[in-house]
């Protein structure tokens, strides 16, 4: 009998700390993913500029389903799939209604994966490394998915932000800018929304960033105040 219960808390020490170590792995190569796309990917040309972002938004739809745990449900693995195909299919069938599709379902996933984060964090019973990069790393995720929005929107739209006319890799770099400036409400009034859609655009970036903010706010407060009661 108690050589089972000792084989039962082996197996479930091993199985906790290979989740442990796959949590790292997942958020911080995330982390890392998005960082690099959103700060590093507007300093190259356009072209290289281009294919690089196809591919490392490839790689955080993958990664981001990594990281919150869900690369083994099926469901999840679906939505994966289409996801990887509506950012490559533009690139096939240039068609303006894929690419509403196809741009309206990537936002749509990355939104999924933030609900996914924002119900990891209130589970976790402690505040520590890993669960601050979980936090961050739905922050940027929003960021992420709204900015492929508005640079659909501004692609497809002439005159609906006042982004600078230029090539398409000039329209993304201005649709980063643009999402987080609006996200942390800095407002610098550089680039604004000109047409009616787009201003109701702004607002749902803005409100989402920042109910975000005071959801897992609230979250890692009343974790920290939790911890600190038991001890």
């Amino acid at each position: 009998m108690d050589l089972t219960k000792k084989t039962t808390m082996r197996l479930i020490n091993d199985l906790s700390k290979r989740y442990r170590i796959k949590q790292l792995l997942g958020n911080w190569g995330l982390f890392i993913l998005l960082s690099f796309t959103i700060f590093a990917l507007p300093l190259l040309t356009s072209f290289v500029h281009n294919r690089l972002f196809e591919v490392f938004i490839t790689l955080i739809v993958v990664v981001s389903s990594y990281a919150t745990s869900e690369e083994d449900n099926p469901k999840v693995m679906i939505q994966v799939f289409i996801a990887i195909i509506a950012i490559w299919i533009t690139n096939i069938a240039n068609f303006q209604v894929i690419h509403y599709l196809s741009t309206i379902w990537l936002v749509v996933f990355f939104l999924l994966r933030v609900f996914r984060f924002v119900g990891q964090l209130s589970r976790k019973e402690n505040v520590n490394g890993l669960v601050i990069i979980e936090a961050i790393n739905g922050y940027l995720l929003i960021g992420v998915g709204f900015a492929v929005l508005v640079n659909m929107v501004s692609a497809e739209f002439p005159g609906a932000f006042n982004f600078s006319q230029g090539n398409s890799a000039s329209h993304v770099y201005d649709s980063f800018y643009y999402t987080f400036v609006s996200m942390t409400t800095l407002g610098y009034g550089d680039l604004l929304p000109v047409t009616p859609a787009a201003k109701s655009l702004a607002l749902m970036v803005t409100l989402c960033g920042q109910f975000y903010l005071v959801i897992v706010m609230a979250l890692l407060v009343g974790r920290l105040l939790s911890s600190a009661d038991k001890d």
